[in-house]
């Protein structure tokens, strides 16, 4: 199993990697919808819910129920959104070749992590946990939430900043500054779009390249049967010189 988390302010683009992920196969889990059932439930904001959740069950709360989420879906769903990977396995058996063992992994990246709290109980549960931040300026980031006029979005520029302060307040500042890869997301959405296939492709579920390992192996055969050449000429040659010297001893003779 391999688990990524997705950090930045509101409105830098986490809602972007999660699409293009799940496009990829990727399952994903967002910590802003268990907040958001919540508000429905208690009939405030989100931002008040994420309040009165953290201070009521505690710190950890929305990351319990994520990994409980993903547990479950990991349990029932074993064949499914799976990424093939190759080890290199020795045979000393057999004259250490080289052998390749596949193995199945689920994949799942958590969008909207906020707190350290979350980020080091997300370590607990999961071997090589790492965090991808995304970093872009607040009048970016505020056109972006004016444009999409989601529900618990603002469109007033002194609420988006009360927003970003509290968000701060759970530690985000924290969590994006000690990041694994930082995404910049301002200019382009295509350029951004790109830079996030690139790190998908080749950190979060790497591709195998079959053509590269086809080569390998007929390069070692191909070796192999230039050895065997090699000697088989060298027999030969040696023969024909023993064959030389023989009839030029006989001659000497004579």
């Amino acid at each position: 199993m391999k688990v990524f988390g997705i950090t930045g302010l509101p409105g830098s683009g986490k809602s972007i990697i999660s699409r293009i992920a799940k496009n990829e196969g990727i399952h994903i889990i967002s910590m802003g919808d268990v907040v958001r059932d919540e508000a429905l439930r208690l009939k405030c904001s989100s931002g008040e819910a994420a309040v009165k959740l953290r201070k009521k069950y505690g710190n950890n709360v929305v990351a319990d129920r994520c990994v409980a989420e993903i547990k479950n879906y990991s349990r029932n769903n074993r064949n499914e959104n799976t990424s093939t990977k190759i080890y290199k396995t020795y045979n000393k058996g057999k004259n250490n070749k080289k052998r390749y063992r596949k193995i199945e992994q689920d994949i799942f990246i958590i969008e909207g992590i906020r707190s350290p709290y979350e980020v080091s109980y997300f370590k607990k549960h999961f071997k090589n946990f790492k965090i991808i931040a995304i970093h872009s300026n607040p009048n970016e980031r505020f056109n972006r939430i004016r444009r999409r006029k989601r529900s618990d979005d603002t469109q007033s520029f002194s609420k988006f900043l009360e927003r970003d302060k509290r968000e701060l307040k759970f530690g985000i500042g924290d969590v994006i500054a000690t990041a694994d890869y930082m995404l910049i997301n301002e200019g382009p959405i295509p350029k951004f779009k790109n830079n996030v296939k690139v790190l998908i492709t080749n950190e979060i579920k790497p591709k195998i390249n079959k053509k590269y390992k086809g080569k390998n192996k007929n390069k070692s055969k191909n070796k192999n049967k230039n050895k065997q050449n090699r000697r088989r000429v060298k027999s030969k040659n040696k023969h024909k010189q023993y064959n030389k010297q023989r009839n030029r001893n006989k001659r000497n003779k004579q």
